[in-house]
């Protein structure tokens, strides 16, 4: 089948495809306003070696790494709970946290999700703080010259819309949508390709030709055939 074939097909049924690409956009904006909107907030800590020798700096990035666990432990948890007054649990807050360290900018992210911007800015000050403060008392206890400092880049702020995210949802939603009203419409013609509707079709089935075919009658031909009996 040529390109031109394919064409064809999909122009006779466009409105089939139409339909099912404004339902399914539908569908995504409608999921996307039934669900609660989930704010984020996000704040950065610095990572800094004492020294700017390549060897600190290795031993600096794998430390970043342990941070990040250090973050959304359970004894982090607690005091940003007991400090914010928060009635959850420390798993609860946990999962309210993503943590990524940015190796290459000696950057720590911080992600704090709420279903109040107000709440998630306060989660995500509140853990940099916590974490700041136990960093630099464990600091204190080692060689100036070996010490990694981390301090807060800047201020959290209250947190922004993070989901759901209804364009993208609805964008989804059409291309989805778009897609299965294809398959749609060939599915319709494949299902209609074992139906004789003409001559032709009878010959392309059969592989012998048409000698003869009864007549399709008009409608008054039907109306006199009805007044006769």
């Amino acid at each position: 089948m040529q390109l031109k074939e394919y064409l064809q097909i999909i122009g006779k049924r466009v409105w089939i495809i139409v339909a099912v690409t404004l339902m399914a956009m539908g569908a995504a904006a409608l999921v996307s306003k039934l669900q609660n909107p989930e704010y984020r907030s996000t704040i950065y800590l610095n990572v800094v070696p004492a020294r700017l020798d390549l060897s600190l700096q290795l031993t600096t990035k794998a430390l970043m790494r342990n941070y990040a666990g250090n973050i959304r432990s359970r004894e982090t948890a607690m005091e940003v709970i007991n400090r914010l007054q928060l009635d959850i649990t420390p798993e609860q807050m946990a999962d309210k946290l993503s943590v990524s360290p940015i190796e290459e900018d000696f950057f720590i992210q911080i992600d704090a999700d709420d279903k109040d911007p107000l709440i998630a800015r306060d989660i995500a000050q509140t853990t940099a703080e916590v974490f700041v403060e136990d960093v630099k008392v464990y600091m204190l206890e080692q060689d100036k010259r070996d010490r990694v400092d981390v301090n807060i880049r800047d201020y959290a702020l209250p947190g922004v819309l993070h989901k759901p995210k209804w364009k993208i949802n609805v964008l989804a939603g059409g291309v989805l949508g778009l897609l299965a009203g294809t398959v749609l419409v060939f599915v319709l013609k494949w299902l209609e390709a074992d139906i004789v509707r003409s001559p032709e079709d009878l010959e392309g089935a059969l592989g012998v030709a048409v000698l003869g075919a009864i007549p399709v009658a008009s409608e008054s031909s039907r109306r006199r055939a009805t007044q006769n009996k």
